[in-house]
Parts: structure tokens; C-alpha cells; sequence
């Protein structure tokens, strides 16, 4: 497993884990609350994920640095745009969603509009990090 893969997995388990981790423990998107409280979670969430990849990184640094240090090749440019693109319909489609779904509920605010919008974003983001995984596999 090359060391690109391996940050994808990273990468992959930390979107998992904090966005369990804030859509079990946050405020609900469509609950009154303060925006203190959305943003604190928000904020807490991206302290999480930012210390798992970097934690994440520094270990399989250290395991092979050489590999690490190496530039990307072709394929692996390729596979990386490759994942981007689907990433980004996949962004724009839930973003569109995100919008539509809560200016037509009632009750629903900025906050809650705010909150899908990063929703749709960490989906779009799962996404191509399992492409980018797939398509390592594949050996496309």
C-alpha cells in the first residue's frame, strides 16, 4: 500500500469518526438553539479531524519517509483528479440539495442551512477519498 493510499485512509476514517462524533453529540440542525453552540461543536470537530490526520501523517511519515518525500507521478495525479471531479457533482448536488431542502422547511434557518451546506461538503469529501481509494485498488 503506497503512502498516498494510506493517507486516504486516513483521511477517510477521520471524516467518519468526527462527523459521527459531532452528528451524535452537536446540536440538531433544526433545534433552536444559540449559534454559540453550532459553531463550538463545528470548531471542536475540526480540532478532532485536523489531529488525527496530522497524527495519522507523522505515523506513516516516520514508518517510510523516502516514499513520503517522493513527488506524484502521472497515475497518481490522474487518480486524484479523477476523484476531485466526482468529488465536486457530488458537492454541487448536495450544496443545491442543502439549500432548497432548508429554505422549504419550516423552522429551518441559517444555522441549519449552514449546517448542510458542511454536511454536503464532508459527504463530497468521503467520496473522493474512497475513489482515490478504489481507484488505488483498481490500479487505475
Amino acid at each position: 500500500m503506497s503512502f498516498r493510499e494510506k493517507t486516504a485512509w486516513v483521511t477517510l476514517i477521520a471524516l467518519i469518526v468526527v462527523s459521527l462524533m459531532y452528528w451524535l453529540h452537536g446540536p440538531g440542525m433544526f433545534e433552536p438553539h444559540r449559534h454559540g453552540l453550532a459553531l463550538l461543536a463545528l470548531g471542536a470537530s475540526l480540532g478532532t479531524f485536523v489531529s488525527i490526520e496530522l497524527i495519522g501523517w507523522l505515523v506513516f511519515y516516520f514508518r517510510n519517509p523516502k516514499e513520503a518525500r517522493t513527488p506524484k507521478d502521472e497515475r497518481e495525479q490522474i487518480i486524484a483528479l479523477k476523484a476531485t471531479r466526482i468529488a465536486f457533482w457530488v458537492f454541487t448536488a448536495g450544496t443545491f440539495a442543502a439549500i432548497f431542502v432548508t429554505l422549504h422547511l419550516a423552522g429551518a434557518g441559517a444555522v441549519a442551512m449552514g449546517v448542510s451546506i458542511v454536511f454536503a461538503f464532508v459527504l463530497a469529501q468521503l467520496v473522493r477519498q474512497a475513489t482515490i481509494i478504489v481507484y488505488y485498488r483498481r490500479g487505475s
